[in-house]
């Protein structure tokens, strides 16, 4: 982490987690790296049955924790997702392709993984010239200057195996 403020405000979230009840699977504490005695390390962590009251859930912890949340139908998924302040990114692991479209339809985040832990796009900017080659107030050139100021939706799927009938559906 950045500093030691940080990494003790991502501990105490760790902390709150198991308090409120969310199961510890791995992780939770501080990381110690031999050649870097000074750094405010956290070791991953993943929390399981994680409830959406839990702070685990309610505020964005900027650290290497994960917390999985299982719902009983794609319905409940959606909504959970849909309820909560924050919409960077939700992945659904599935087989079912059906389930997967609609997820990507109608989930209300800017990344969406299909079988992906983190849907981390990539982005690509154009060129805009600096110092005196530089001419205007931004950089962006053309759909990408458009793009900036347009809420857009990143969709990566990934499948493993399986085939599709003549219809496409899995």
């Amino acid at each position: 982490m950045i500093s030691a403020q940080a990494r003790d405000r991502i501990l105490a979230a760790m902390s709150d987690g198991e308090a409120e009840g969310a199961d510890l699977v791995t992780g939770g504490g501080a990381a110690r790296v031999a050649d870097r005695p000074g750094g405010y390390f956290v070791e991953p962590t993943l929390f399981d049955n994680v409830r959406p009251t839990m702070r685990l859930a309610t505020q964005e912890i900027f650290g290497p924790v994960l917390s999985m949340m299982p719902v009983e139908t794609l319905e409940d998924a959606i909504a959970v997702i849909d309820a909560s302040p924050y919409g960077n990114a939700a992945s659904i692991f599935t087989e079912h392709g059906g389930s997967a479209r609609e997820f990507g339809a109608r989930v209300d985040v800017g990344n969406i993984g299909v079988n992906i832990g983190v849907a981390a796009p990539m982005a690509y900017f154009p060129f805009g010239g600096a110092r005196e080659s530089f001419f205007g107030t931004e950089h962006g050139q053309g759909p990408d200057a458009i793009n900036f100021f347009t809420d857009r939706r990143v969709v990566i799927r990934r499948w493993f195996g399986g085939a599709s009938d003549a219809r496409g559906h899995w």
